[in-house]
């Protein structure tokens, strides 16, 4: 982002008060603020990777996606409910990082302790009034959590059977499917892979906590 141009600031803290800051900031300024979920637009276009799975697969069993903060799992199966019948969106949760599914379980948005996890990119509480909270609530069929242990493994067995390089949240997702997978044996399934972001000392230490 620097590189690009952009004045970055780094907050501390949990991913909130990143949400926080970022909505005083646009206020100050007179900017636009735009959720990385919380935006029609942004689960919109997430939503593509639905109408792509259902193109390639139309006759799908299920759907993995890791979930943050709902706008990915929201997108997807927003577009597959209404296109697609038959097939079931299952939540992936790290156990480390539960706030979506935490809220989902009390019927309420509130906020989530949580713990250091791999999967970062999921990481981080759900805003007040986010729109991906009731999406969450009518799309999402099953949710699987997992363990740090689970998602390190998941992501060491996608290096070693597919040479893929995934971050925490896909290996949540990968883990999920591993977790669950005699539940659907003989049905097709899809797992999103959605992300490769992770920093190399990361990676390695996954790879170690698997081993």
């Amino acid at each position: 982002m620097k590189r690009l141009g952009a004045d970055t600031v780094l907050i501390p803290g949990p991913y909130s008060e990143c949400e926080k800051a970022a909505h005083a900031a646009a206020a100050d300024q007179g900017k636009t603020f735009l959720s990385p979920y919380s935006d029609p637009d942004v689960i919109a276009g997430q939503g593509t990777i639905g109408l792509e799975l259902a193109e390639q697969c139309p006759d799908l069993a299920a759907v993995f996606a890791c979930v943050g903060g709902g706008g990915l799992i929201g997108g997807i199966g927003g577009y597959l409910k209404a296109q697609c019948s038959g097939v079931e969106i299952i939540g992936c949760y790290a156990e480390n990082a539960p706030a979506m599914y935490e809220c989902l379980v009390k019927g309420e948005i509130f906020d989530v302790p949580e713990s250091e996890t791999l999967s970062d990119g999921s990481a981080g509480g759900i805003e007040q009034g986010a729109i991906t909270f009731p999406l969450c609530q009518q799309v999402i069929d099953r949710h699987v959590l997992v363990s740090e242990t689970e998602i390190a493994q998941a992501m060491r067995d996608t290096a070693a059977h597919e040479r893929f390089i995934i971050e925490g949240a896909a290996g949540v997702a990968v883990a999920a499917a591993l977790k669950t997978a005699s539940d659907y044996r003989g049905g097709k399934v899809a797992v999103v892979i959605c992300g490769r972001n992770v920093a190399l000392d990361t990676f390695r230490a996954a790879l170690e906590t698997a081993a």
